[in-house]
Parts: structure tokens; C-alpha cells; sequence
């Protein structure tokens, strides 16, 4: 619903709270109708949000990214003070306190049902004229053409999971004792794939990217983590890839567009442990690359504030590995000038991606299966 059918529907109370939050004072009035009349002009237009947006602070600034890049239709207490906590981003601060601020600020409105009357929603409208807010300063920085080199990964990983899948068909492959496959079959799979990866060398940390994560580069791990968390393939105790033919026959009658459907979200809940703010980092990337070529640097630096270290990695390196693996999937093509700046826009594919798929919404991953246990 839009902001005035909400101010309709909430209560006095409420009303009042945000006439004081506006005007400085309570209006004295007995009607809704004229404290509504008096409450529009100031939630009903963008110069208004924009207004509000500048005397935030970050950590009042998170909080609402995370209010309105979600697009769920409603929010638990739970969830928004889990949004808190996320906005706080480990500074001193309250949680609830967030919360009640956007009740008061007319951000977020307590349903009115019997069945709704403990969720909260953001007004349709505000969501949107707030967004723009966020997006409009990046407008002028979109380039109006193509860079002069760019790759374009789109449709390539469902293809090179199929090639793997067919190759377990045909051949009989083995693994180590540490459970990897060995590296002169890799190599073979590999060269069978319109996108290759250097092999491991063995040196450096590599854990919580994935079950596979330790043994595989990359693209690959995530490749091999999707296949056997649907259950593509099977590990043999006796240390024997098998390709599990029953459900092949399924993904070979599934189309591409579902599929990547299925192994993005599947990356998302994958990723999501070592970056847990990784569904608003997503929305920011997806939301900036729709604008058209837009440079990556300006990105950095949107989205490092939600970037925290994990162990080895730095934010520098963990925002490195999203662009790659979200060109890996097909979602981002991205480009290089002569003089070594980088653009990215969205492909077909990602477009489709980013309006079906809420990151919001993907649960992490269970931790057994990381660690691989059954």
C-alpha cells in the first residue's frame, strides 16, 4: 500500500508520534483527517526523502538500505533488529532504537489485521522514492557506451556443469584420499569447459567458500558444490565419482533459465556465511550495474562499508572475488578502458536474475554441508 493508505489505516498514536517527529510539536487536533493533511507533504514527495536522508547518520543511513532495497512484503521484529544489528555494523548502538525511529519517521508502519497486526510494513511509495534517493547521485557517472574490451560469461556456466555431468557418465573417476579429484582428470574435465581455471598449487588458506572449496578453484567448487548438493553426483565410499543417471535425465530436461536460477541462489546461500551482508552488497551492485556501464570503482566504494574481513580475506580481496564470480554466473558482463578502468553493467540473464531473486530471502547455507557432513 501507498504511504497515504497506510497513515489511513495506523493508529492516533501513531500519527502522533510522527506529527512530532516532523513538526517539532504534537498538532493540536482531535482529527486524523487533519493530521493526515498535515503529515503528506512531508512523506509524499522526493524532496522530502531527500531532506531526511542527509541529516542521517551511517548507522541510521544502513538501516534504511536494508529497509528498502528488501523488497519482502513484511518484516518480523526479529528481522528488523536483525537489520539493526546489521546497520550497526559492530559500533556501539541499540538496535530497537532503529526501529522505533523509522515507526516515528513513518518508514515503517505496524499492520492493522488480525493477521498482520505483529509485522511491519514500508509504504510501497516510500520504498521507491527512497531508492531513487539512494540511486540518483550515481546517475551521471553511467558511461554512455560499451568499454572497449569486456567478457560476457552468460549461459557458459550451465553449460560447463552439463559437460562435467556427461563426463562422469562416460569415465570412470577417482579421488585422492583427501577426497580431490586427481589433477590429471581435473585437467581433462577442464578442457571440456568454455571457461577453464588454473588448478590449485597447494599453498595459502582456502576455507568457507564451499565443501569443495579447499580442493577446487573457484568457479569450479561451486560447480561441483551445486552437483552434489542436488544430488547430480555421488561420492563412493570406495572413492568413486558416480553420476547419479536419474537425476541428469532431470537436468537435462530443465531449462538454462531455471537452472541458473538454482545455482545462483544456491551461491547466495553459499557465500552468504563468510559475507553475511551480502544480500544488500547484491542489491547495490545489481542496482547500480542496471543503470548501464558503470564503473567499478564508484561500486567499491558503495558497498565497502557492508564488506567485513573474513580470516585471510580482505575486503579488497572478497569484493575481487564477487565481481568474479557473479561474471562466473553469468549475471555481470565487465569491461576494461585502455586506461585500465573498469566498467560493469548486467547482462539478460542478470536482469532476469535480480527482479526474480530476493538474496533477502535465501537462507544460509546449514553448515554441515560445508564441513561435509551428511
Amino acid at each position: 500500500m501507498r504511504i497515504a493508505e497506510w497513515l489511513t489505516y495506523t493508529s492516533m498514536e501513531q500519527l502522533r508520534q510522527i506529527s512530532r517527529t516532523y513538526h517539532g510539536e504534537e498538532l493540536i487536533t482531535h482529527s486524523k483527517y487533519d493530521l493526515i493533511r498535515s503529515l503528506l507533504p512531508k512523506l509524499g514527495r522526493k524532496g522530502s526523502y531527500q531532506e531526511q536522508l542527509g541529516k542521517l547518520s551511517d548507522i541510521e543511513c544502513r538501516f534504511l538500505q536494508l529497509l528498502v532495497f528488501d523488497t519482502s512484503p513484511s518484516f518480523t521484529m526479529e528481522e528488523l533488529l536483525a537489520k539493526g544489528r546489521a546497520a550497526l555494523c559492530q559500533e556501539e548502538g541499540e538496535p530497537r532504537s532503529l526501529v522505533v525511529q523509522a515507526i516515528k519517521r513513518g518508514w515503517l508502519f505496524q499492520g492493522y489485521s488480525h493477521h498482520t497486526q505483529y509485522l511491519y510494513h514500508v509504504p510501497s511509495d516510500t520504498r521507491n522514492q527512497m531508492i531513487d534517493c539512494f540511486l540518483s547521485p550515481f546517475y551521471e557517472e553511467v558511461m554512455i557506451r560499451p568499454p572497449l574490451y569486456y567478457r560476457d560469461e552468460e549461459q557458459q556456466m550451465i553449460h560447463d556443469l552439463k559437460m562435467f555431468l556427461e563426463f562422469l557418465g562416460k569415465h570412470i573417476v577417482r579421488t585422492t584420499d583427501g577426497g580431490g579429484i586427481y589433477r590429471n582428470q581435473l585437467r581433462q574435465i577442464m578442457d571440456t569447459f568454455s571457461v577453464s581455471e588454473e588448478l590449485l598449487n597447494g599453498r595459502g588458506p582456502r576455507f568457507g567458500f564451499g565443501r569443495s572449496y579447499h580442493l577446487y578453484p573457484d568457479r569450479f567448487s561451486l560447480l561441483y558444490d551445486f552437483a552434489f548438493y542436488e544430488k547430480y553426483l555421488i561420492e563412493d565410499s570406495r572413492g568413486y565419482l558416480c553420476l547419479a543417471e536419474q537425476n541428469f535425465g532431470n537436468i537435462s530436461n530443465t531449462d538454462e533459465e531455471g537452472l541458473i536460477l538454482s545455482l545462483y541462489r544456491f551461491w547466495i546461500r553459499l557465500y552468504n556465511r563468510p559475507i553475511p551482508n551480502l544480500p544488500i552488497i547484491l542489491k547495490w551492485i545489481g542496482s547500480l550495474a542496471h543503470l548501464g556501464w558503470f564503473p567499478v570503482e564508484t561500486i567499491k566504494k558503495v558497498v565497502y562499508p557492508w564488506i567485513r574481513p573474513f580470516y585471510y580475506e580482505t575486503e579488497e580481496s572478497l569484493f575481487t572475488r564477487l565481481l568474479k564470480m557473479l561474471a562466473h554466473l553469468g549475471v555481470l558482463k565487465i569491461g576494461e578502458e585502455s586506461t585500465g578502468e573498469r566498467f560493469l553493467t548486467l547482462t539478460p540473464t542478470g536482469i532476469k536474475i535480480f527482479s526474480d531473486v530476493s538474496a533477502f530471502q535465501e537462507k544460509v547455507i546449514d553448515v554441515a554441508f560445508i564441513q561435509g557432513r551428511d
